[in-house]
Protein backbone atom coordinates (compact mmCIF):
# COMPACT_ATOMS: atom_id res chain seq x y z
CA UNK A 1 0.00 0.00 0.00
CA UNK A 2 1.41 3.39 -0.80
CA UNK A 3 1.08 7.02 1.21
CA UNK A 4 -1.91 8.32 -0.25
CA UNK A 5 -3.74 5.21 -0.45
CA UNK A 6 -2.93 4.59 3.23
CA UNK A 7 -3.41 8.12 3.60
CA UNK A 8 -7.18 7.90 2.68
CA UNK A 9 -8.25 4.47 4.07
CA UNK A 10 -7.10 5.75 7.94
CA UNK A 11 -9.36 9.14 7.08
CA UNK A 12 -12.47 6.85 5.92
CA UNK A 13 -11.26 4.85 9.22
CA UNK A 14 -10.88 7.83 11.84
CA UNK A 15 -15.02 8.80 10.31
CA UNK A 16 -16.18 5.71 10.50
CA UNK A 17 -15.07 5.44 14.01
CA UNK A 18 -17.11 8.97 14.63
CA UNK A 19 -13.27 10.74 15.07
CA UNK A 20 -14.89 13.57 12.55
CA UNK A 21 -12.34 16.30 13.33
CA UNK A 22 -9.75 13.92 12.90
CA UNK A 23 -10.67 12.50 9.66
CA UNK A 24 -10.95 16.57 7.97
CA UNK A 25 -7.62 16.98 9.51
CA UNK A 26 -6.48 14.01 7.63
CA UNK A 27 -8.70 15.17 4.42
CA UNK A 28 -7.33 18.28 4.78
CA UNK A 29 -3.72 17.53 4.58
CA UNK A 30 -3.89 15.04 2.13
CA UNK A 31 -5.87 17.09 -0.30
CA UNK A 32 -2.86 19.51 0.24
CA UNK A 33 0.41 16.99 -0.19
CA UNK A 34 -1.73 15.57 -3.12
CA UNK A 35 -1.80 19.17 -5.09
CA UNK A 36 1.85 19.64 -4.40
CA UNK A 37 2.12 15.91 -5.90
CA UNK A 38 0.21 16.89 -8.57
CA UNK A 39 3.05 19.67 -9.49
CA UNK A 40 5.30 16.70 -9.97
CA UNK A 41 3.07 15.23 -12.01
CA UNK A 42 2.81 12.56 -9.48
CA UNK A 43 -0.57 11.37 -8.06
CA UNK A 44 0.76 8.69 -5.50
CA UNK A 45 3.99 8.00 -3.81
CA UNK A 46 5.24 5.11 -2.25
CA UNK A 47 6.46 5.07 1.46
CA UNK A 48 10.22 4.99 0.79
CA UNK A 49 9.98 7.96 -1.44
CA UNK A 50 8.94 9.50 1.45
CA UNK A 51 12.32 11.20 2.78
CA UNK A 52 13.06 14.11 4.58
CA UNK A 53 13.91 16.34 0.90
CA UNK A 54 10.71 15.48 -0.33
CA UNK A 55 8.89 16.91 2.88
CA UNK A 56 11.28 19.98 3.01
CA UNK A 57 10.36 20.46 -0.96
CA UNK A 58 6.37 20.46 0.16
CA UNK A 59 6.96 23.06 3.38
CA UNK A 60 8.43 25.30 0.83
CA UNK A 61 5.94 25.04 -1.83
CA UNK A 62 3.62 25.27 0.87
CA UNK A 63 5.12 28.53 1.48
CA UNK A 64 5.25 29.76 -1.68
CA UNK A 65 1.01 29.24 -2.00
CA UNK A 66 0.91 31.73 0.62
CA UNK A 67 0.69 29.82 4.10
CA UNK A 68 1.24 30.80 7.43
CA UNK A 69 3.62 29.07 9.66
CA UNK A 70 1.07 27.65 11.81
CA UNK A 71 -1.03 26.39 8.63
CA UNK A 72 1.95 24.67 7.55
CA UNK A 73 2.69 22.86 10.76
CA UNK A 74 -1.09 21.76 10.97
CA UNK A 75 -0.37 19.77 7.76
CA UNK A 76 2.98 18.24 8.17
CA UNK A 77 2.04 17.32 11.85
CA UNK A 78 -0.94 15.94 10.35
CA UNK A 79 0.86 13.49 7.41
CA UNK A 80 3.04 12.64 10.23
CA UNK A 81 0.62 11.40 12.48
CA UNK A 82 -0.52 9.42 9.23
CA UNK A 83 2.91 8.45 8.32
CA UNK A 84 3.21 6.96 12.28
CA UNK A 85 0.58 4.85 11.98
CA UNK A 86 1.77 3.42 9.09
CA UNK A 87 5.12 2.34 10.87
CA UNK A 88 3.42 1.02 13.92
CA UNK A 89 1.70 -1.67 11.71
CA UNK A 90 4.78 -2.68 9.70
CA UNK A 91 3.59 -1.26 6.49
CA UNK A 92 7.49 0.73 6.43
CA UNK A 93 10.55 1.12 8.53
CA UNK A 94 10.53 4.55 10.13
CA UNK A 95 12.96 6.94 8.14
CA UNK A 96 11.79 9.74 10.01
CA UNK A 97 11.03 12.18 6.95
CA UNK A 98 9.39 14.69 8.90
CA UNK A 99 12.35 15.10 11.25
CA UNK A 100 13.53 18.23 9.80
CA UNK A 101 10.05 20.17 9.16
CA UNK A 102 8.59 22.89 11.15
CA UNK A 103 5.75 21.44 13.54
CA UNK A 104 5.83 23.43 16.07
CA UNK A 105 3.22 26.58 17.26
CA UNK A 106 4.00 29.98 16.10
CA UNK A 107 3.20 33.01 18.85
CA UNK A 108 0.11 34.68 17.10
CA UNK A 109 -1.13 38.06 18.27
CA UNK A 110 -2.15 39.04 21.80
CA UNK A 111 -5.80 36.57 22.20
CA UNK A 112 -6.62 38.33 26.07
CA UNK A 113 -8.74 40.70 27.29
CA UNK A 114 -8.42 41.95 30.63
CA UNK A 115 -10.52 42.42 34.04
CA UNK A 116 -11.70 45.70 33.48
CA UNK A 117 -12.82 44.37 29.15
CA UNK A 118 -14.65 41.44 30.71
CA UNK A 119 -16.46 43.52 32.78
CA UNK A 120 -17.83 45.79 29.83
CA UNK A 121 -18.59 42.88 27.90
CA UNK A 122 -21.08 41.73 30.37
CA UNK A 123 -22.92 44.92 31.11
CA UNK A 124 -22.93 45.55 27.44
CA UNK A 125 -26.29 47.17 26.32
CA UNK A 126 -26.78 45.54 23.05
CA UNK A 127 -30.17 46.80 22.06
CA UNK A 128 -28.86 50.64 22.57
CA UNK A 129 -25.81 49.40 20.81
CA UNK A 130 -27.87 47.87 17.73
CA UNK A 131 -30.22 50.72 17.50
CA UNK A 132 -27.69 53.60 17.45
CA UNK A 133 -25.96 51.98 14.24
CA UNK A 134 -28.69 52.33 12.85
CA UNK A 135 -28.89 49.04 10.73
CA UNK A 136 -31.63 47.90 12.68
CA UNK A 137 -35.36 48.98 13.83
CA UNK A 138 -37.26 47.90 16.60
CA UNK A 139 -39.15 44.63 15.18
CA UNK A 140 -38.17 41.01 14.74
CA UNK A 141 -34.97 41.21 12.81
CA UNK A 142 -33.60 43.26 16.07
CA UNK A 143 -35.18 40.82 18.57
CA UNK A 144 -33.70 38.01 16.73
CA UNK A 145 -30.04 39.56 16.49
CA UNK A 146 -30.01 41.06 20.23
CA UNK A 147 -30.93 37.50 20.94
CA UNK A 148 -28.16 36.16 18.99
CA UNK A 149 -25.66 38.52 20.69
CA UNK A 150 -26.84 38.54 24.35
CA UNK A 151 -26.36 34.29 23.96
CA UNK A 152 -23.07 34.78 22.78
CA UNK A 153 -21.97 37.08 25.14
CA UNK A 154 -23.37 34.90 27.60
CA UNK A 155 -21.70 31.25 26.28
CA UNK A 156 -18.60 33.57 26.40
CA UNK A 157 -18.81 34.74 30.15
CA UNK A 158 -19.67 31.11 31.03
CA UNK A 159 -16.53 29.91 29.57
CA UNK A 160 -14.42 32.25 31.48
CA UNK A 161 -16.28 31.73 34.59
CA UNK A 162 -15.60 28.16 34.30
CA UNK A 163 -12.13 28.53 33.99
CA UNK A 164 -11.27 28.59 30.11
CA UNK A 165 -13.61 26.43 29.23
CA UNK A 166 -13.32 25.97 25.06
CA UNK A 167 -16.25 26.05 23.10
CA UNK A 168 -16.19 22.32 21.85
CA UNK A 169 -16.72 21.24 25.44
CA UNK A 170 -19.03 23.31 26.37
CA UNK A 171 -20.99 22.53 23.24
CA UNK A 172 -21.60 19.24 23.91
CA UNK A 173 -21.53 19.10 27.72
CA UNK A 174 -24.86 17.54 29.21
CA UNK A 175 -27.35 18.10 31.59
CA UNK A 176 -26.11 15.13 33.19
CA UNK A 177 -22.52 16.72 33.44
CA UNK A 178 -23.86 18.70 36.70
CA UNK A 179 -23.66 17.18 39.61
CA UNK A 180 -24.53 18.40 42.77
CA UNK A 181 -22.62 21.52 42.22
CA UNK A 182 -19.91 20.53 40.34
CA UNK A 183 -19.33 20.59 36.79
CA UNK A 184 -18.07 17.67 35.58
CA UNK A 185 -16.57 16.95 32.19
CA UNK A 186 -13.69 15.04 29.99
CA UNK A 187 -11.81 17.45 27.70
CA UNK A 188 -12.39 16.47 24.42
CA UNK A 189 -9.15 17.42 23.46
CA UNK A 190 -6.72 15.69 25.85
CA UNK A 191 -9.20 13.11 27.79
CA UNK A 192 -8.58 15.20 30.87
CA UNK A 193 -11.53 14.72 33.79
CA UNK A 194 -12.48 18.41 34.78
CA UNK A 195 -14.24 19.35 37.73
CA UNK A 196 -15.07 23.01 37.98
CA UNK A 197 -17.41 24.40 40.77
CA UNK A 198 -20.41 26.03 39.47
CA UNK A 199 -20.62 30.00 40.29
CA UNK A 200 -23.80 32.15 40.61
CA UNK A 201 -22.98 33.62 37.11
CA UNK A 202 -22.96 30.34 35.43
CA UNK A 203 -26.04 29.23 37.21
CA UNK A 204 -28.02 32.09 36.20
CA UNK A 205 -26.64 31.56 32.41
CA UNK A 206 -27.98 27.87 32.03
CA UNK A 207 -31.53 28.74 33.51
CA UNK A 208 -31.62 32.14 30.78
CA UNK A 209 -31.30 29.43 28.10
CA UNK A 210 -33.36 26.48 28.72
CA UNK A 211 -32.32 23.32 26.43
CA UNK A 212 -35.24 20.95 24.65
CA UNK A 213 -31.97 18.35 24.71
CA UNK A 214 -29.94 16.41 26.54
CA UNK A 215 -27.58 19.47 26.19
CA UNK A 216 -27.00 21.79 28.79
CA UNK A 217 -27.18 24.80 26.50
CA UNK A 218 -28.48 24.75 23.40
CA UNK A 219 -26.11 25.30 21.28
CA UNK A 220 -26.11 21.59 19.78
CA UNK A 221 -29.78 21.46 18.95
CA UNK A 222 -30.17 17.69 18.47
CA UNK A 223 -28.07 14.33 18.79
CA UNK A 224 -27.44 12.75 15.36
CA UNK A 225 -24.95 10.24 13.96
CA UNK A 226 -21.54 12.25 14.60
CA UNK A 227 -21.03 13.76 10.78
CA UNK A 228 -24.31 15.33 11.62
CA UNK A 229 -23.21 16.59 15.16
CA UNK A 230 -20.04 17.66 13.79
CA UNK A 231 -21.42 20.05 11.11
CA UNK A 232 -24.01 21.24 13.78
CA UNK A 233 -20.93 22.45 15.85
CA UNK A 234 -18.83 24.05 13.30
CA UNK A 235 -22.12 25.89 12.60
CA UNK A 236 -22.57 27.12 15.73
CA UNK A 237 -18.73 27.87 16.48
CA UNK A 238 -18.94 30.52 13.06
CA UNK A 239 -22.16 31.81 14.59
CA UNK A 240 -20.39 32.16 17.85
CA UNK A 241 -17.19 33.94 16.34
CA UNK A 242 -19.53 36.19 13.83
CA UNK A 243 -21.26 37.41 17.18
CA UNK A 244 -18.29 37.80 19.40
CA UNK A 245 -16.88 39.95 16.43
CA UNK A 246 -19.62 42.25 16.46
CA UNK A 247 -19.50 42.36 19.91
CA UNK A 248 -16.10 43.36 19.80
CA UNK A 249 -16.52 46.25 17.84
CA UNK A 250 -19.08 47.00 19.72
CA UNK A 251 -16.76 47.77 22.28
CA UNK A 252 -13.99 49.95 20.56
CA UNK A 253 -12.84 46.92 18.65
CA UNK A 254 -11.88 44.50 20.62
CA UNK A 255 -10.76 41.20 18.94
CA UNK A 256 -13.07 38.55 20.14
CA UNK A 257 -13.01 34.96 19.59
CA UNK A 258 -14.15 31.74 20.96
CA UNK A 259 -10.45 31.35 22.34
CA UNK A 260 -10.21 34.46 23.93
CA UNK A 261 -12.07 33.75 26.97
CA UNK A 262 -9.77 31.33 27.70
CA UNK A 263 -6.71 33.03 27.14
CA UNK A 264 -8.16 35.23 28.92
CA UNK A 265 -9.11 33.30 32.03
CA UNK A 266 -5.47 32.11 31.90
CA UNK A 267 -4.00 36.17 31.77
CA UNK A 268 -6.58 36.47 34.93
CA UNK A 269 -5.07 34.08 36.86
CA UNK A 270 -1.26 34.39 36.47
CA UNK A 271 -2.24 38.01 37.63
CA UNK A 272 -3.63 36.93 40.79
CA UNK A 273 -0.51 35.26 41.26
CA UNK A 274 -1.37 31.79 40.76
CA UNK A 275 1.00 29.33 40.19
CA UNK A 276 1.77 27.70 36.70
CA UNK A 277 1.08 24.45 38.05
CA UNK A 278 -2.63 25.11 39.08
CA UNK A 279 -3.44 27.23 35.83
CA UNK A 280 -2.16 24.22 33.72
CA UNK A 281 -3.99 21.58 36.29
CA UNK A 282 -7.36 24.35 36.00
CA UNK A 283 -7.28 24.29 32.43
CA UNK A 284 -6.71 20.54 31.59
CA UNK A 285 -3.63 21.29 29.92
CA UNK A 286 -1.48 17.87 29.22
CA UNK A 287 1.81 20.10 30.08
CA UNK A 288 2.80 23.36 31.28
CA UNK A 289 4.57 24.51 28.25
CA UNK A 290 1.01 24.61 27.06
CA UNK A 291 -0.29 26.69 29.29
CA UNK A 292 3.04 29.20 28.88
CA UNK A 293 1.98 29.01 25.44
CA UNK A 294 -0.75 30.44 26.65
CA UNK A 295 0.72 33.13 28.69
CA UNK A 296 3.44 34.53 26.37
CA UNK A 297 1.75 37.48 25.52
CA UNK A 298 1.33 38.54 29.20
CA UNK A 299 4.59 38.07 30.09
CA UNK A 300 5.20 40.34 27.34
CA UNK A 301 2.83 42.86 28.50
CA UNK A 302 4.34 42.80 32.20
CA UNK A 303 7.71 43.40 30.79
CA UNK A 304 6.88 46.18 28.11
CA UNK A 305 4.65 48.06 31.54
CA UNK A 306 8.10 48.23 33.08
CA UNK A 307 9.94 48.98 30.34
CA UNK A 308 7.24 52.21 30.39
CA UNK A 309 7.42 52.75 33.81
CA UNK A 310 11.40 52.81 33.86
CA UNK A 311 11.43 55.48 30.87
CA UNK A 312 8.86 57.66 32.85
CA UNK A 313 11.37 57.57 35.64
CA UNK A 314 14.39 58.40 34.03
CA UNK A 315 13.12 61.03 31.38
CA UNK A 316 10.80 63.11 33.91
CA UNK A 317 14.36 63.91 35.41
CA UNK A 318 15.18 65.02 32.16
CA UNK A 319 12.20 66.51 31.74
CA UNK A 320 12.77 68.69 34.90
CA UNK A 321 15.92 69.41 34.23
CA UNK A 322 15.16 71.34 31.12
CA UNK A 323 12.27 72.88 32.87
CA UNK A 324 14.19 74.05 35.99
Amino acid sequence: MKFITFLNCETAHQRQNGHISLANNYASAGNSFSRFLYTKGKSEISFKKMTSALVSDYEAWLQTCGLCRNTTSFYIRALQSVYHKAVRQSLTEDRRPFSEAYRGVARTAKRAIDASEICQLSTLDIRSDLLSSGDYEIGRRLDNMQHQLEFARDIFIFCFCARGLTFVDLAHLRKSDIRGNLLVYVRRKTKQRIEVQMEPMMQAIIERYPSDTDYLLPILTKAGNPEEVYQQYRYALGRYNACLDMLGRMLGGLKLTSYVSRHSWASAARQQNVPLSVISQSMGHDSEKTTEIYLKSLECNVINKTNHDLLNNVFRKTIKKKNG
